[in-house]
């Protein structure tokens, strides 16, 4: 089956997406099916408003003679959920009607999905390209629960799953002389980045650890330089990682740190994180709040509270022999719950079910 599934650029060594990872994952991993990508969204590298806003029309005018030009069976059209990525998606979704070509919807995360939209356009766009989806997919029973409530859609679960293998650390140890925390993701505001900041100023006086940052971001420039003065030494700045890099940096952590204030679907790099044994200290945003159990797998910190990052860490820090149990149980949930085996049987499943004369 010709499928084309829509995602910011895939290239890992410039885009930080968590969409564009889910996507590697399911074209690396679903061999069952012929992907065709096409690239829609903004890119992590900044440009002129007049230049981007080329590219986006760009992008939408030309979909429909891509859906053509490849014959395409069926298109996975991947929904950030906030007003930027549903006034896209929608005229997405309405090429897809007009061309006659099914859509299978993968929600992923964003302000909208926990908050229903009072604004009566995105509230009508919304609304829209719900109905006119042959399927919804959201990533844990928490957001199909909100879905249904807010928008009376009924959503399949599709969670978030990753290659745990290639993520094993054997003999993990938990000693503590120098741990490393791990910032894996987008340098923005959502991901709570200012409070690490702050955070880590305090921890900076009562433990000695080092901080990974990875990634790239609207607030790169202005926060890389301020950690660089708080920290000094203490700090290392990666910027995008992938492939072998990215999993070894992941693979030498202690703790993977991800304060969100809002807009989290199911953060990949937090099941990487928890499939490597790394200890994840984190929110109750969205979908994490079943992923991430206090005192079972994880920590949970406050949103908006630096001063509940400090004393978490500064806890973790000081008690490896707890640390080590919480490794034990992230690496046993992610082998039983969230590898991509299972992901990939129940992803053509579902796409079975809305092009069941097509043989994949």
């Amino acid at each position: 089956m010709k499928i084309a599934i829509t995602a910011p650029s895939l290239d890992t060594t410039k885009n930080v997406s968590g969409v564009a990872t889910v996507v590697n994952t399911i074209i690396n991993h679903n061999t069952q099916q012929h992907y065709y990508h096409y690239l829609l969204g903004s890119p992590d590298k900044r440009l002129n408003k007049l230049t981007w806003a080329f590219e986006l029309v760009r992008q939408i005018l030309a979909f429909p003679f891509f859906l053509k030009r490849d014959k395409i069976d069926l298109v996975h059209q991947n929904l950030p959920f906030d007003p930027k990525g549903l006034t896209r998606e929608f005229v997405i979704n309405l090429w897809c009607r007009i061309m006659g070509v099914p859509v299978f919807l993968h929600v992923h995360g964003g302000v909208f999905l926990m908050e229903k939209t009072t604004n009566p356009i995105f509230l009508f766009f919304a609304q829209s390209v719900f109905k006119h989806s042959k399927k919804v997919v959201v990533l844990s029973g928490l957001e199909k629960e909100t879905l249904a409530k807010l928008y009376h859609v009924d959503a399949e679960i599709l969670c978030n799953s990753v290659d745990a293998a290639s993520f094993k650390v054997l003999d993990r140890k938990f000693e503590f002389a120098n741990p490393k925390i791990l910032f894996l993701g987008r340098i923005h505001e959502s991901k709570g980045i200012e409070d690490i900041l702050e955070a880590l100023t305090k921890l900076n006086k009562q433990a000695n650890f080092t901080f990974v940052l990875c990634g790239t971001g609207p607030l790169k420039e202005e926060l890389v330089p301020k950690f660089e003065l708080v920290l000094g030494a203490k700090f290392q700045y990666e910027g995008i990682v992938s492939g072998a890099k990215k999993n070894d940096i992941i693979k030498s952590a202690d703790f993977f740190l991800l304060p969100s204030r809002y807009g989290e679907g199911l953060p990949m790099a937090l099941l990487e994180s928890m499939a490597a044994g790394v200890v994840p200290v984190v929110t109750d945003d969205a979908s994490m709040k079943f992923i991430v159990q206090e005192g079972l797998n994880g920590f949970r910190v406050k949103k908006n509270s630096p001063d509940d990052i400090y004393k978490q860490l500064l806890f973790a820090c000081k008690n490896p022999e707890v640390c080590e149990q919480l490794s034990g149980a992230s690496v046993k949930l992610i082998d039983e719950h969230y590898n991509i085996g299972y992901y990939v049987q129940t992803l053509n499943k579902l796409y079975s079910e809305i092009t069941p004369s097509i043989i994949s």
